[in-house]
This record gives structure tokens, sequence and C-alpha cells, in this order.
């Protein structure tokens, strides 16, 4: 886990914490997010920025999904990336020497996943 990712886990945790305890903020953080958290934090946030709080009921659950990962086989590619693959090879992750069926067969024998 990054720095960062540590740090938010903790300003959640606190979050989490003083909304147990404290019933107004608890409303003031599912009614204006952004600024009970702004102001709870003692720091603008940045424009743009969309916080969304969400409440968990008995017998519903909220599973939150990070961003997609990019489609790597829909970015451009540069000159050194289409030199490489013009010449048969690839960028991708993986055995050098062995083309990318070679590599899904690979996969398919031992039970990989391809991510």
């Amino acid at each position: 886990m990054t720095t960062t990712n540590t740090h938010l886990d903790e300003v959640e945790s606190r979050l989490i914490e003083q909304a147990q305890c404290d019933p107004a903020f608890r409303r003031r953080l599912l009614d204006d997010p952004k600024a009970t958290i702004s102001d709870f934090l003692g720091m603008d946030l940045p424009q743009g920025m969309t916080i969304t709080v969400l409440e968990e009921e008995p017998g519903r659950h909220i599973l939150v999904l990070p961003p997609a990962l990019p489609d790597l086989d829909a970015l451009p590619l540069d000159d050194l990336a289409l030199s490489l693959v013009g010449g048969g090879r690839t960028l991708r992750p993986g055995v050098p020497g062995m083309n990318t069926d070679e590599r899904s067969a690979d996969r398919r024998r031992t039970g990989q996943s391809a991510c």
C-alpha cells in the first residue's frame, strides 16, 4: 500500500469515527460531503473533486471499485513502440521471444490469468 493510500485510509477512519460519535456531523457528511470534509481537515479540497458518501443499511452493502485500468491496446504508440511492434516485438510483459499466441497457450496450460 502506498503512503497516499495509507493517509487516505487514516482520514476515512477518522471521518467514520466522528460520524459514529456525532449524529449532526454524520448528517452534514451525508448532505454536503465535500464542505464537511474540507472543514474537518481544515483545508480546501481541489476544484472539480467530487465526494460521494453513502450510508449502508442492514441488508444493503456497498462495494467501491477503484477506477478501471486503462486499455493498453487503445493507447497510441510512440515511434519507439511502433518500431518494436513493426519488428515483431511487443511491449507487453511476458517471456522474451515468445509471441502473444504462445503466451496465451502457455497461460492456458498452467491455468494462469491474463491479468
